[in-house]
């Protein structure tokens, strides 16, 4: 056999076994983008879910002398990452449906940043907790939402990122449905209006 048909025939081995290589190459590649497409759509779910804002005791009583200013926990579901519960902010407000307004309510409600000595809402772990000193006596309906500027994950590249913004779109604001809590305060505690009815 010649040396050049010897050639010819490795040359046609080699190029046989590159075209391998970039198909499989190829392949994987593609698989690639298929599992990367996957795992942002799943987060991007994750982030679309809707927050909501959980109030256990919705409804309460206060006793107007108390020591400790009244507490109301609550608490936020559907964040994405434990990192989402620092960016949190927490909105309170007289319900429209109220017939009392509590002395020393301030106008358009407290949050976070805005609330008086009286009334305030601080942060704890993973929730946020309404404190209130009430003055005057009567039954107080609020509403309270929460609003959380979605974080999305650092450890994704800038383009991954990019995608995942897309992907969610308008809904890296997620913002709570209104929750109704009512606290009825009292002047004085349970036996003092008692003795107060009999003496009458």
């Amino acid at each position: 056999m010649k040396k050049s048909m010897v050639y010819f025939i490795l040359y046609v081995v080699l190029i046989v076994e590159l075209l391998i290589v970039i198909t499989e190459r190829d392949e994987l590649e593609e698989k690639e983008h298929e599992i990367r497409d996957k795992m942002i759509v799943q987060l991007a779910q994750n982030y679309k879910q809707p927050v909501f804002l959980q109030i256990p005791q919705s409804e309460s009583t206060y006793n107007i002398g108390s020591k400790e200013p009244h507490k109301i926990i609550m608490t936020p579901v559907g964040l994405s990452s434990s990192e989402e519960a620092d960016f949190v902010e927490y909105f309170i407000d007289i319900a429209p449906s109220s017939r009392n307004r509590p002395a020393g309510w301030p106008q358009g409600g407290i949050s976070l940043s805005s609330g008086t000595n009286d009334f305030k809402i601080q942060k704890g772990q993973g929730n946020a907790i309404f404190l209130g000193q009430f003055k005057s006596g009567g039954d107080y309906s609020f509403v309270a939402y929460c609003q959380v500027d979605r974080q999305l994950p650092t450890y994704l590249t800038t383009e991954l990122l990019h995608m995942l913004k897309e992907e969610i779109g308008e809904q890296q604001k997620a913002v709570s449905e209104k929750e109704k809590f009512l606290v009825s305060v009292k002047v004085g505690g349970g036996v003092q209006t008692m003795q107060s009815e009999i003496s009458f």
